[in-house]
């Protein structure tokens, strides 16, 4: 997501831009640098030389030019750049728009310290200013959201946009499938948890409501969410599951279908999806098999609900051969992710969140990379504005697969980068490791197997590895012998063949039959070396 930094010159935009995008561990983009690079010679002197409108169309061109990505990225803009409505459009379809609005007189000292590199230094810096702000008065206004500066330091400036962003603006995703008439709608901020119920009520929820949690999460946020359901009229009523793995059992599917009947849980109304992983798969099941499919909106409450489980509409249940062997598509009507909850979470759980973080950034390009590298020690430290960005990207990167993809008949697939090895290696354990730890185990082994099959560079697995030591993940392991019949009992097997989704390269992918025992063994020899 990009966030453009609007405003007259001067009025701070290049001081603000580092410090926001530190808080979100995001990329800075200076504009007026790239156009210069663009063109080839110094801003002043293309104005001078080649005129004004050359600048503006060379201006106009570097912006078409921002690639679209999942990662954050500040954009630092001239004071002339949203003078073009084609400008603001293109803006706005790539992110949001923050002005900095100031007064005549702080402007026009902004612009007198930027003399020396700016045309028009025969103007004086008032009249500059003075004509600047009436000329565009309405470029400046059209924007998502404008901060005053005067008064303000660089620092409180950053951090009021920041705020806003986490905590009043946030991030929606929309999730498109075939079989749905509206998208499912994923939003991410802080607080969300006290505006479920207005949500659900403008998503066309009438009746009773089911709010599916295991104990210790009932006990920290289920009163929230029931005052949220019961300000807008829905009744509803709390039932427990187990937490973990031991929830996702048949035998709780059918004690949470009973209860539903018991409880008048008809199709105006539905079920609410409070927890981790494991609740949103338990939960989304029974949704999807009971009269035959109810509603379902989800609240995870861990990193690793917020980035994966909750988004795409994937539901299962274990059994005895397997994890998640048993299950049905039932895309949520919502998502509501918030960050705020991710504060008391363990440090084990929030590193098991950020294996999937870390999958889906490799999965979408060297940016996402790069900014997981950068904030990964405040995501670990709980700052909200990292762990906003974090959630985001792997949110979009699924999210977007998911839309092209929603049956798991092609491109989804490569959400499985780590999972084949890692749910056998989960199972295997007698689930004494997280989920995210066992898919970290199983990138670092998928990319030992694309090493030894030569689709990658060897500089790819220490890349991946780094970032794992460093999400206290681990990236050694004893793999026990029963991992290998899980493995071929794997879920994504087709035809009796294993498929693999291996790297090439960052952003790129392919999924891979047909390998050879020799060419397993030796990846295992990797994954478990000096474990």
């Amino acid at each position: 997501m990009h966030i453009f930094l609007v405003g007259p010159p001067g009025i701070g935009k290049s001081s603000v831009a580092p410090i926001l995008a530190h808080h979100f561990g995001a990329a800075v983009i200076e504009l007026d640098r790239e156009i210069q690079r663009r063109a080839g010679k110094p801003n002043k002197d293309l104005i001078e030389q080649d005129g004004m409108d050359r600048f503006r169309d060379v201006e106009s061109s570097v912006l078409i030019r921002l690639a679209r990505t999942p990662s954050w990225v500040v954009v630092d803009t001239g004071g002339g750049a949203p003078i073009r409505e084609d400008n603001r459009a293109l803006m706005r379809s790539l992110g949001l728009i923050v002005g900095l609005r100031g007064s005549l007189d702080r402007v026009a000292s902004g612009i007198a310290a930027t003399q020396a590199k700016r045309p028009y230094q025969n103007v004086a810096p008032r009249d500059r200013a003075r004509r600047v702000l009436q000329e565009r008065k309405s470029a400046y206004a059209d924007t998502d959201v404008t901060f005053d500066v005067d008064g303000a330091t660089v620092d409180e400036t950053a951090r009021a946009i920041a705020a806003w962003l986490v905590s009043a603006r946030g991030v929606r995703i929309d999730v498109a499938d075939s079989e749905r008439a509206s998208p499912c709608r994923v939003l991410i901020r802080a607080g969300l948890l006290d505006h479920v119920g207005p949500h659900l009520a403008d998503l066309g929820w009438r009746g009773r409501v089911a709010v599916v949690s295991d104990a210790a999460t009932a006990s920290r946020y289920e009163a929230a969410v029931l005052r949220s359901l019961d300000a807008v009229g829905l009744g509803s009523v709390g039932i427990r599951v187990p937490g973990g793995e031991r929830g996702k059992r048949l035998s709780v599917a059918a004690r949470l279908w009973d209860e539903l009947a018991r409880e008048g849980i008809g199709r105006d109304g539905g079920i609410l999806a409070l927890g981790g992983g494991s609740v949103g798969d338990v939960a989304g099941f029974v949704a999807a098999t009971y009269l035959r499919g109810i509603r379902v909106a989800q609240v995870p409450t861990t990193l690793l609900g917020m980035a994966d489980a909750s988004i795409g509409g994937k539901t299962a249940i274990d059994i005895a051969a397997g994890k998640n062997l048993v299950g049905a598509f039932h895309s949520p009507d919502a998502v509501f992710a918030d960050v705020t909850v991710l504060a008391t979470l363990p440090a084990r759980q929030l590193s098991s969140g950020l294996a999937e973080v870390t999958k889906c950034a490799f999965l979408a390009d060297r940016e996402s990379v790069e900014q997981l590298d950068r904030s990964l020690e405040n995501v670990r430290a709980g700052d909200l504005g990292a762990i906003l960005a974090a959630v985001t990207i792997a949110a979009e990167v699924k999210g977007g697969i998911v839309s092209q993809d929603p049956r798991e008949s092609g491109l989804r697939e490569l959400l499985n980068f780590g999972h084949t090895m890692g749910h056998a290696y989960e199972a295997a354990s007698g689930y004494r490791v997280t989920h995210g730890e066992a898919v970290a185990i199983g990138m670092v082994y998928a990319t030992a197997l694309a090493e030894r099959l030569e689709l990658t560079a060897p500089t790819l697995r220490p890349e991946l590895e780094n970032l794992l030591d460093r999400a206290a993940l681990p990236k050694r392991a004893r793999l026990p012998k029963a991992v290998w019949s899980y493995v071929l009992r794997d879920k994504k097997a087709r035809a009796g063949k294993l498929r693999w989704i291996l790297p090439r390269r960052i952003g790129r992918f392919s999924e891979v039959t047909d390998v050879g025992e020799s060419a397993l063994r030796a990846a295992a020899r990797v994954v478990e070396r000096a474990a």
